[in-house]
Parts: structure tokens; C-alpha cells; sequence
């Protein structure tokens, strides 16, 4: 739906918006003149009947009856600045495809604060624009901040959001039944991503220096050259349009040592392991935001094109449940919540123990460089004085054996000693490296678990208006209906970690224990070896 700026729209519940950060405090009926829709987020902007400009949701209001005459505006009118809220995306001002971010630029985010408890009041019921019998003023049911509301989820739960966008055949998402399971669509043709060959580059004639990694998709085995912002760009638009997926974290920004041989070494490993996570999404990796990232050469235009393209989605947020074809099905509200409740306390408990691992592999593998070492090559040092010693009087030749022997003995510890400090690179450093990679991952899912809570928490405040009679039967299905969808990709997304993490920890702790066993293996030979050497004793 497309709203002109000067448009009429009333208040369908209160909000208390915070006056400070240029947000209106407003009451259910109130009118206000619309000045801007393209804030995003789910948020517009408007003037209140005191003549006050400042933002709202645009869940919160409807289109008003044209006769309302807006009254006069208030000689303490402020407009506020044009520039578009964070998230909204970038606006291109430089003339090269590769415009100047920085390639270490901090980003910075607001954490949303807890939710709020949903209050109702009691009004006489009326009819909206939007086909929802509502009575009374719901209230903030969730904090402005929360990912919920300001992905848009209010809105599209109660049908209020913009359904007038066209969705590209490309951009639809399946969700199907597999067995009991709800899972994503397969990929139809799966494909992985190489990140390599990290080289140097400057522009500005050598002012400004950055790195530069190849990326070759096996689907068209044509390389690209990307730097670390324009993953950190992408990262971000899929964080945008994906408020219910997980999106694993990029490699931690750094200002100084960039270009050191070691660190673009590990940064390249990172941003395979991210680039191979995104690949294997059956969502992600189809995304057309991504296509481009991993298919655009140097074609400048190419490339400002489908950045602008991605920048100016529609299907973000909440919106993106208008692009998902579910099962048909019912889902029984009770199930659906304990079925949530029961992943937020597996992920809870799954990230302490994975860095449980994480803090015991860091202790033992310093042991391993550190006391471990000093142990066995002392205890290698004290056979190596004991064989000096039985060389000081070697009145035979067997005599002279048994101190080669021990000496062997004692290299052999000391050798054991240098094995065992090279060892953890072997086994607890690569697995780590990728339970770092899952923690990271797990860190996102409680932001994705609250688009849900507030989902349930809309549906419960509609029941009860349900069974009050004062919302209709008909456009209660109509909500339960849309919140199915949320739950379906909840589903799925729960679905899809559950089926890497299988994947990810039986190939890790294969890996690990293989190591491990190889490793005392070859302490065995050394040892098997030295006994060796006291068998030519007579």
C-alpha cells in the first residue's frame, strides 16, 4: 500500500514514544499528518495535533477520513533530519562500484530492551481499513526496540503491514513436512564457495590500502574480488531481510595489523567458514542479495545496480513471511510454545557447554606448550644424566649398550615433550576454532527466538479479544494463519541447525579423536622404538 506524504491517519493504539529520540507520544483516535513513509523499519513519520513532528509505527495507525482538518502547527515545530534510520541501507555517493567504506568501520547496534507486558482497555468496537475488528487500545504490547516490532512482526500479524508488494517468483521460499519435522526445500542444485588468494591492493594512488579475497563459486566457476566491507555489507542486508533466520556473525573487525601475513591468513579461513555457512543455507544461499555478491565482476554498473536493488528490498523483516508457501496446517498455540521454549533452553544450554569445551581445550592446550612439555623433556633430561653417568665407566660392550639405550630413553622423552606442545594444533585448536564458529552462530538465536515470543504473545492478546467477542472468529484465523507462517520458518530454521549440528560435531569430533589417536600412536612408536634398544643388551 502506497501512502502519500499529507495523508490522514488515526491512532489505532496508544504509544508512548520516547520525545527525546524524535518519537511521538500519541493516543488511540488521535489524527496525524503523514510526512514521511520511507524511514523503514516499520516506522513513519508524522505530525501530532499539538503541531509536534516525531516517528511512529506504522502498525499503529490507519488511513483517516479525508474530512479531518489538521490543526494549526506550533511555532515549536522542529523538522527533523532526512537521513535514514540504521538498517535502512547505504546510499551510494561515491563514482566507483568499490565506494570508499572503511574496511574496518565499527558498526555499532542498539540492543533492544525486555519486553513489556500487553495491556488491553476496554472502548466500544469499530471496524478498520484493514478488516480487524478491534476494541479498545492495545497498548504497546512490545518494546519499540524489540526485533519484533520493529521488524514490522506486529503488522504483519494483525494484517496491517503493506501486502501490495509483488513478490518475484525467484524470491519465494518453501517450506515443507518431512515427517514430523518442518524443513526448508532442498536446494535443488547445491553449490559451494572458494575464498582464496588474499592480495594487497591501494587506490588513491597508494593513500588507502586494503585487502582483496577471490571468491569462485562452483556454480559458474567465475572468480570475484570482494573486500572485508563488502562482506560486512552483505552480513548486514541479511540481517536486514532475515529477522527469523539465524546469520552467523563475520570474523572480528581489527585497526591494526590488517595486512600482516597471519592475520589475512586466519581472516581468509573465517570468511571461508562464514562464505561455506551462508552457501549451505537453503534460504541464504538462494537469496538474490547473495547471487549478486558472488556473481558480479567489475562491472561498475552491475554492481551499483543490484546494491541499490538490495538496499531498497521490500521483503525485509517481517515482510519476508509474504514470500514463505507453507503446509496447510493448524498449529495448536500451547505445542508451538513449549516447542520454542524447549530450543531457547537447548540453545542456552548448548552455547555454556560449548564454551565449557572452548575454556578447557584453551587451559590444556597452554599445558600442552607450557608444563607439559617442561615435564617430559625434564624427565628426558634426568635418563640423558643417568646414560652421561654409565659412560663415564664403560668397562664392556654391553655396558656401552645399555647407556645408548638410555640415552635413546631420554631422547625419546625429550622428543615426546616436543610432541606433545605441536599436538594441540592438530586437535583442540581446529575444533575450537569451530565451536567459536558455533558460538557465534548461537548468539543469534535468541533475537530470532523473541520474533517468535512476540508472535505468540500477539496471538494470546487476540484470543482473549476473540473470546470476548470483541474481535471476529474469521479474522482471528486470519492472524493465527499468518502467525503459523512465522512458526513454520521458526520451524524450519530449527529444523536446518539441528540437521549441521549433526553434520558439523560428528565431522569435528571425528577429526578431533582421529588426532588424538594418531597422536598416541606415534608416542607409542617412540616408545616401542626405545624398548627396542634394550633387546641387543646381553
Amino acid at each position: 500500500m502506497s501512502v502519500a506524504p499529507g495523508t490522514k491517519v488515526r491512532v489505532l493504539y496508544d504509544f508512548e514514544g520516547d520525545a527525546p529520540s524524535g518519537e511521538l507520544v500519541v493516543y488511540t483516535d488521535e489524527i496525524l499528518i503523514l510526512t514521511r513513509t520511507d524511514v523503514g523499519e516499520g516506522w513513519w513519520e508524522g505530525i501530532s495535533p499539538d503541531g509536534t513532528r516525531g516517528l511512529f509505527p506504522e502498525a499503529y495507525v490507519e488511513i483517516a477520513d479525508n474530512s479531518y482538518q489538521p490543526p494549526p502547527q506550533s511555532n515549536n515545530f522542529h523538522p527533523l533530519p532526512s537521513a535514514p534510520l540504521n538498517n535502512q541501507g547505504s546510499i551510494d555517493t561515491a563514482d566507483g562500484w568499490d565506494d570508499d567504506w572503511d574496511d574496518d568501520e565499527t558498526v555499532s547496534s542498539y540492543n533492544g530492551e525486555q519486553e513489556s507486558e500487553n495491556t488491553l482497555s476496554s472502548l466500544p468496537r469499530r471496524n478498520t481499513n484493514s478488516g480487524i475488528s478491534r476494541s479498545g487500545t492495545v497498548r504497546k504490547s512490545m518494546n519499540r526496540f524489540s526485533n519484533f516490532v520493529k521488524s514490522g512482526g506486529e503488522a504483519y500479524i494483525i494484517g496491517s503491514s503493506n501486502t501490495d508488494v509483488k513478490i518475484p517468483r525467484e524470491e519465494r521460499v518453501a517450506i515443507q513436512e518431512e515427517g514430523n519435522r518442518i524443513v526448508w526445500s532442498r536446494d535443488p542444485e547445491p553449490f559451494t564457495c572458494v575464498v582464496n588468494a588474499p592480495e594487497k591492493k591501494s587506490k588513491f594512488k597508494g593513500m588507502k590500502s586494503f585487502i582483496a579475497y577471490n571468491i569462485t563459486p562452483s556454480s559458474t566457476g567465475i572468480v570475484v574480488s570482494r573486500r572485508y566491507k563488502h562482506f560486512d555489507w552483505l552480513h548486514e542486508r541479511f540481517v536486514e531481510k532475515f529477522t527469523s533466520i539465524s546469520v552467523p556473525p563475520l570474523p572480528d573487525k581489527q585497526i591494526t595489523g590488517r595486512f600482516g601475513e597471519e592475520f589475512v591468513e586466519k581472516r581468509r579461513e573465517k570468511l571461508q567458514m562464514w562464505i561455506s555457512r551462508i552457501s549451505i543455507h537453503p534460504v541464504l544461499s538462494r537469496s538474490m542479495v547473495f547471487h549478486h555478491f558472488i556473481t558480479c565482476g567489475d562491472n561498475e554498473k552491475e554492481w551499483k545496480q543490484g546494491k541499490r536493488k538490495a538496499e531498497c528490498d521490500k521483503l525485509v523483516g517481517a515482510s519476508f513471511f509474504m514470500t514463505v508457501d507453507c503446509p496447510p496446517q493448524s498449529l495448536q498455540l500451547t505445542v508451538v510454545e513449549n516447542r520454542i521454549e524447549q530450543f531457547g533452553r537447548f540453545i542456552k544450554t548448548m552455547d555454556e557447554s560449548v564454551k565449557a569445551i572452548q575454556d578447557r581445550g584453551q587451559i590444556h592446550s597452554e599445558k600442552c606448550q607450557g608444563s607439559y612439555r617442561a615435564e617430559y623433556k625434564k624427565v628426558g633430561s634426568t635418563f640423558a644424566s643417568l646414560s652421561a653417568a654409565f659412560a663415564i665407566d664403560e668397562d664392556s660392550e654391553s655396558s656401552k649398550r645399555l647407556t645408548e639405550a638410555v640415552e635413546h630413553t631420554g631422547r625419546t622423552y625429550d622428543e615426546i615433550g616436543e610432541m606433545i606442545a605441536e599436538q594441540p594444533k592438530n586437535d583442540y585448536v581446529p575444533l575450537i576454532e569451530g565451536l567459536k564458529e558455533y558460538s557465534g552462530m548461537l548468539s543469534t538465536y535468541p533475537d530470532v527466538l523473541q520474533v517468535h515470543k512476540g508472535t505468540i504473545s500477539k496471538v494470546k492478546e487476540c484470543q482473549r479479544l476473540k473470546d470476548e467477542e470483541k474481535m471476529e472468529y474469521a479474522t482471528f484465523e486470519e492472524i493465527s494463519a499468518r502467525a503459523d507462517t512465522i512458526t513454520n520458518v521458526s520451524f524450519a530454521e530449527m529444523s536446518h541447525f539441528h540437521d549441521q549440528k549433526v553434520a558439523d560435531f560428528k565431522s569435528m569430533m571425528q577429526h578431533f579423536i582421529q588426532e588424538q589417536i594418531d597422536y598416541h600412536q606415534r608416542v607409542i612408536q617412540k616408545l616401542e622404538d626405545s624398548l627396542r634398544m634394550y633387546d641387543n643388551i646381553q
